[in-house]
């Protein structure tokens, strides 16, 4: 897939206000019901409702206008009780974009998960997250080396061999606070080729790939993996790139720029 061009840096944007009382986690999903099947909807809201920790509300975006309500879809089936339905008036046609940016502005959790219609949680998705960005221990984080000329590269090596210092060494810090939190899936209908993957829809749900989420590259994670702070995506302009492949464009540089801590947990399934 040919790269698009990324966007200039945005300015930061205006979201709620923090109060107490707010949930934690914020979902975003967002649907297109001429994409995802009802049947593959309702389970996404069942699985929400199934979540083992409460503590997270759900705004479902639908890209214009429905053929039928969510009251219909859903059928009497289970909602996660702190959910609201938002059908815009207009179809944008931007593979979600305009609706995750809208989630972000309207989120009142403190971090923001985003998730397509089809996407599978599983139930203990919410409370492994929580306790991960709750715990008051430190974590390690650390941050690539800095990126030297050839010539200077070959110099500072030749300084860390020589006098044991670190120039070229990655930058090792502790902190209670991560920023982002990335969790593994598993990629339903991916197979494994030599030196890539390949996705082969009709194998969903028999054959798949786990993406464990790190390293945060381009190609190498879904948009549902990677979870951050609501104020850092409104610092950021929100959900501001509008190509086709925005989440593998913007995450890689969010993840240059801010603490990510890996959960060593398989969460979800992407479909």
């Amino acid at each position: 897939m040919r790269r698009s061009r990324p966007e200039p840096n945005p300015q930061p944007i205006t979201g709620q206000p923090f109060l107490a009382g707010d949930p934690l986690f914020t979902v975003i999903v967002t649907d297109y019901e001429a994409s995802v099947s009802r049947d593959f909807f309702r389970r996404k809201m069942a699985c929400l409702a199934a979540q083992t920790c409460k503590d997270f509300e759900v705004l479902v975006y639908h890209d214009g206008p429905k053929s039928q309500s969510y009251d219909d879809d859903l059928a009497g089936g289970p909602v996660h009780p702190a959910t609201q339905f938002i059908v815009t008036p207009d179809h944008v046609g931007d593979w979600g974009h305009a609706a995750r940016d809208l989630g972000i502005r309207a989120a009142r959790g403190r971090w923001i998960i985003h998730t397509n219609a089809d996407n599978v949680f599983y139930p203990n998705l919410i409370a492994v997250l929580k306790d991960t960005a709750t715990d008051p221990k430190p974590w390690t984080f650390a941050r690539a080396p800095r990126a030297y000329p050839l010539g200077l590269r070959t110099f500072a090596n030749w300084l860390d061999r020589r006098w044991k210092t670190r120039l070229t060494a990655s930058q090792i810090s502790e902190s209670s606070d991560p920023q982002i939190l990335v969790y593994g899936i598993i990629m339903q209908g991916m197979i494994a080729m030599s030196v890539a993957y390949a996705r082969v829809q009709e194998v969903a749900g028999r054959q798949g790939i786990i993406f464990g989420g790190v390293p945060v590259r381009y190609g190498a994670n879904d948009a549902m993996q990677l979870v951050m702070r609501r104020e850092l995506w409104l610092a950021e302009g929100g959900w501001h790139n509008r190509a086709v492949d925005a989440d593998g464009l913007m995450y890689p540089e969010f993840a240059r720029k801010y603490r990510v801590l890996a959960v060593p947990q398989v969460l979800g399934e992407h479909w």
